[in-house]
């Protein structure tokens, strides 16, 4: 209670039975647990004063909360059905068409150097690019003069 253990509530009552004496000591026991009791009763009474609205409230939430919920999952089973039913669809046309020529394997593998080439040549044309806007901005740090430094004045 009140995290004292029982020899520090043993001291307290000692103390307070040496200071008030034997005859008002019940008196004011009875006058702390009457006090207590009251406030108690009041904070169960102010507990119950701010659930009650906030049931009020909270029964509508739950209810839009599980409608929502519904109409999510049955969102979620119609657009899997027609999902379902669209693959189907195209798997009966796949079916339909003729499957495509086969392309000779040597003709597959000169196409694919030809792409790579083409990257490569891209990412030489731009970190040529970069290296010469470097160079520039060198250029025109190099004619503006030295820079002071940071903490000089005028910086």
């Amino acid at each position: 209670m009140f995290g004292l253990s029982f020899w520090e509530i043993a001291l307290v009552l000692v103390v307070a039975l040496l200071v008030l004496g034997p005859k008002r000591l019940p008196g004011l026991a009875k006058s702390v647990g009457k006090g207590l009791r009251e406030l108690r009763r009041a904070s169960s009474d102010l507990r119950s004063a701010i659930e009650e609205p906030l049931e009020e409230i909270r029964k509508p939430l739950q209810d839009i909360r599980d409608d929502l919920a519904d109409t999510v999952h049955d969102f979620k089973e119609e657009v899997e059905r027609e999902a379902s039913e669209e693959e189907l669809v195209e798997g009966e046309a796949r079916a339909l068409v003729a499957p495509p020529a086969r392309e000779d394997q040597s003709e597959v593998e000169d196409r694919r150097r030809e792409v790579e080439q083409m990257y490569a040549a891209a990412e030489q044309e731009e970190a040529t690019a970069m290296s010469e806007e470097g160079q520039q901005q060198d250029d025109e740090a190099s004619e503006a003069g030295p820079k002071p430094p940071d903490g000089a004045p005028g910086a």
